[in-house]
């Protein structure tokens, strides 16, 4: 009896060793099969990466999200005599031994564009290629004076009549708006419309093959809808 028990034992172990044992290698295999098999498994059973495909209005978002195309520019030097004198009290004529005057210099940037963020695409439906941009009219974005070049030149003051501060603040909201006439009159509208469907063309041109889409321009009023 005690060499059936002992034998019983020993089988017993022996079986817990083989079970073991196949654990370990059980393991062992499917941790291979997980580091090895992506390796070799064809690519159609592998997850494949997602790509973004670019599209016209993915490229016209991010367009848009630049605000203000400053598409011309233009400087301006104003060079004027101020000439002022004290009226009457009914301001029928000037006052004799009154008058003053000076001459100013005003120099300045203008800059013009479009504004992006009201613009819109429609893509044309029986030509996918075709793209119909719709943009405001270009107005003026800026209007900068350099300070550095601009002052008095020459001033012809009066004890009766001084010069002031305000007699050149005047003058500079004459010639901000002076400048802006004579550009607007100039053309730097129309060269900043040119300009600005030239560099959205480039901006397709350069988000996909040359001449892929073509770009048609359409202009409204701002807060038209």
């Amino acid at each position: 009896m005690k060499k059936t028990a002992k034998r019983a034992r020993a089988i017993l172990h022996e079986w817990k060793a083989w079970l073991a044992v196949l654990a370990v290698g059980a393991a062992l295999g499917a941790f291979l099969y997980a580091r090895i098999y992506p390796m070799v498994a064809p690519q159609s059973e592998l997850a494949q990466p997602t790509v973004q495909t670019l599209s016209p209005s993915v490229v016209f978002t991010r367009v848009r999200e630049e605000g203000e195309l400053v598409s011309a520019s233009q400087d301006y030097s104003i060079v004027d005599k101020v000439t002022n004198s004290n009226r009457d009290f009914l301001d029928l004529f000037d006052v004799p031994f009154t008058e003053k005057s000076f001459w100013y210099r005003y120099n300045g940037t203008i800059k013009a564009g479009v504004d992006l963020s009201t613009a819109e695409l429609e893509q044309d439906e029986s030509d996918p290629s075709l793209l119909h941009v719709t943009l405001d009219q270009p107005h003026i974005i800026s209007n900068t004076p350099d300070m550095d070049k601009s002052g008095v030149l020459e001033e012809n003051n009066n004890i009766f009549n001084p010069i002031s501060v305000e007699d050149s603040d005047a003058f500079r909201r004459q010639c901000v708006e002076r400048s802006e006439e004579e550009a607007i009159g100039g053309g730097l509208l129309d060269e900043a419309r040119t300009n600005a469907e030239s560099q959205l063309t480039q901006i397709f041109n350069a988000a996909f093959e040359k001449d892929t889409y073509t770009l048609d321009f359409t202009y409204q009023d701002a807060g038209d809808e």
